[in-house]
């Protein structure tokens, strides 16, 4: 979309003339242009019609604004181009004028009518800009007293003796007047706009006032009787009271924690700015409930798993308290599990709950195959601090056939999942990272076993550049106490695949036994080095990596490494990124080596 012009005054000499200068309509001609630069070129619903060619124009942003402006004009025959050579130098100037370009020459080549060309070259010498000498910008009103329109001022890019740009100033008054709307100035206006343009001096001078008017507080919540019940659960999630300063970014929080319940369709959350009264402003809240019962079917492929396919079924919404309920199974040929969640709100919803899990799993994998019932209840703290916190006692059972080792074991643990992450969100975020540190105990006088469990992850995203990422992972597991040794297969350490170790399959890597069978292991150490760079192909990333890891039952007897060198493609959809890798996996150790395929869907991390 082009710049357009606004009111302008004129000064020449001593006396001040003012001029409106007309904005023109952007017109999605067959004839335009595109930002590239090609010329615009007319459909043939004329006869012999020409393609204007703009040269001389080397900022393309003002390039840009030129074509946007000449695709306005009507379709033109060869034969008539002369004709309207007037109206595209008329077109060229305002469209310059935008950037404070006050005195372009402009020279037309028509072409030859004894000559095949039909290309007009519009040959354009920008002459001197014009400066901003004097800048006056005053914030009248309670929003004179706030920080965030001095800010806006300060970062539009406007000040004295910088270049005089239309643009930036339409902005900086749009920005304004949004930031006093955010803030619950409803009755702000602009008092006076105006640029002094002194063609002869290359030099404006800019007058802005704004009037923010009071700031409303937050009046009554409007509800009808069906979304006052479907609230109950959620009340707790209400970040404001009658009485409080408007904020339009409370409101979106407000909006976006009802959303994350998973309880409704829909939320509907306005300002009722029209019943504004005295100082306050109400708010309309408007709910739609979830379906009593949801189902979720899906079928994938990772070269972890193989093909596996997916069957769940939710009640997001059981009782008026908010209690949900959600289940599945997944299936492939090496693992499959079905899974239950009750969820039972405590203080908030979203960040404070209990949750009851029951799960079954079956594992044919490598040397493995292992049944495991599992049973725990949970409790969710995150209201206060950056720490996700999950408290947990867990029970599990488990039959297993490990190498020639079989056995079954009965645990009770107590377990704490501490949890933060941060991003500058989406599925391709530029910046962020996640720890997660779960530590589990369990004794004798409950289990079979005396044991503690410790895992720590950190992994992370930077970016150099917009188009480039730098991924990092590190990861350490530890089986610690008396019986660290007999723990079972499900809790014991296994390298490979997508997650830890590129270049080998999915879990083929631990300590073995005397039969070079996988035993599982009680320590595993894992690093991964990633760095994606564009290819010159849209919403794709071209990828270098190095994974590595340790597994061992003793790093002062056991400390090969294990190396997964490789490169990569990366697809970046609405959904998530599909990822292709191919990996070589380095065991120096055992002489082993080989290419590895590996594929993922998902986000970044």
């Amino acid at each position: 979309m082009f710049k357009r012009q606004h009111k302008v005054e004129l000064k020449i000499k001593k006396s001040t003339l003012i001029l409106e200068c007309a904005l023109a309509l952007a017109v999605a001609a067959a004839g335009g242009c595109s930002s590239d630069g090609k010329p615009i070129k007319s459909s043939n619903t004329v006869p012999n019609p020409i393609t204007i060619r703009v040269d001389g124009i080397k900022r393309q942003d003002v390039k840009d604004n030129v074509y946007g402006y000449l695709s306005a004009l009507p379709q033109i025959a060869k034969e008539k181009s002369r004709l309207y050579g007037k109206e595209i130098s008329d077109k060229i100037t305002l469209a310059v004028h935008s950037y404070g370009y006050y005195h372009p020459r402009i020279n037309l080549d028509y072409p030859k009518m004894d000559s095949p060309s039909r290309v007009l070259v519009a040959d354009v010498d920008l002459g001197k800009p014009l400066y901003i000498r004097n800048f006056q910008i005053e914030v009248l009103g309670e929003g004179a007293f706030y920080k965030s329109f001095q800010n806006i001022i300060e970062k539009s890019g406007i000040g004295p003796y910088t270049l005089l740009d239309h643009g930036k100033y339409e902005q900086l008054k749009a920005d304004l007047k949004d930031n006093a709307i955010s803030l619950g100035f409803f009755d702000s206006k602009l008092i006076s706009s105006r640029i002094l343009v002194y063609q002869e001096q290359n030099a404006a001078d800019i007058v802005l006032i704004f009037d923010t008017g009071k700031r409303y507080k937050f009046g009554s919540l409007i509800t009808d009787e069906k979304t006052d019940w479907l609230l109950t659960p959620s009340r707790s999630l209400i970040n404001f009271k009658e009485g409080d300063y408007f904020s339009s970014k409370t409101l979106n929080n407000f909006s976006t924690s009802l959303s994350q319940t998973n309880y409704y369709r829909s939320v509907d959350v306005q300002p009722v700015v029209e019943d504004r009264k005295e100082d306050k402003v109400p708010v309309k809240l408007g709910l739609e409930r979830q379906s009593k019962n949801q189902y979720r079917v899906g079928i994938g492929f990772s070269t972890d798993e193989g093909i596996r396919g997916l069957l769940g079924w939710d009640k997001p919404l059981i009782s008026r308290k908010g209690h949900s309920f959600s289940s599945f199974i997944r299936a492939s040929q090496k693992k499959k599990t079905a899974q239950a969640i009750y969820k039972i709100p405590y203080k908030n919803p979203n960040l404070d709950y209990f949750f009851i899990k029951l799960a079954q799993t079956r594992i044919d994998l490598n040397d493995t195959l292992s049944d495991i019932s599992h049973a725990s209840f949970h409790y969710v703290a995150n209201m206060v601090g950056t720490w996700r916190r999950d408290y947990y006692i867990a029970t599990e059972y488990e039959n297993y056939t490990q190498s020639i080792e079989k056995g079954h074991s009965f645990n009770t643990m107590l377990g704490t999942t501490l949890s933060m992450r941060t991003s500058t969100g989406g599925l391709d975020p530029r910046a962020g990272y996640t720890i997660i540190f779960d530590n589990k105990f369990s004794t004798k006088a409950l289990s079979d076993l005396t044991f503690w469990k410790s895992e720590l992850t950190f992994k992370g995203v930077l970016s150099p550049t917009e188009n480039t990422r730098f991924l990092y992972k590190l990861y350490q597991g530890a089986n610690l106490g008396y019986d660290a040794g007999k723990v079972p297969p499900s809790m014991r350490y296994f390298a490979g695949g997508d997650q830890t170790l590129r270049g080998f399959g999915y879990k083929s890597q631990s300590t073995r036994n005397f039969k070079d069978e996988l035993t599982g292991s009680k320590y595993m150490s894992c690093a991964t080095v990633e760095f994606e760079f564009p290819i010159g192909i849209s919403n794709s990333r071209g990828a270098v990596f190095l994974d590595s890891a340790i597994v061992t039952n003793d790093y002062r007897k056991d400390r090969h490494l294990l190396y997964g060198p490789g490169i990569g493609y990366r697809y970046i959809t609405p959904y998530g990124i599909a990822k292709i890798d191919v990996a070589y996996g380095i065991d120096n150790k055992r002489d082993k080596h080989g290419l590895r395929l590996h594929l993922q869907f998902g986000p970044e991390f």
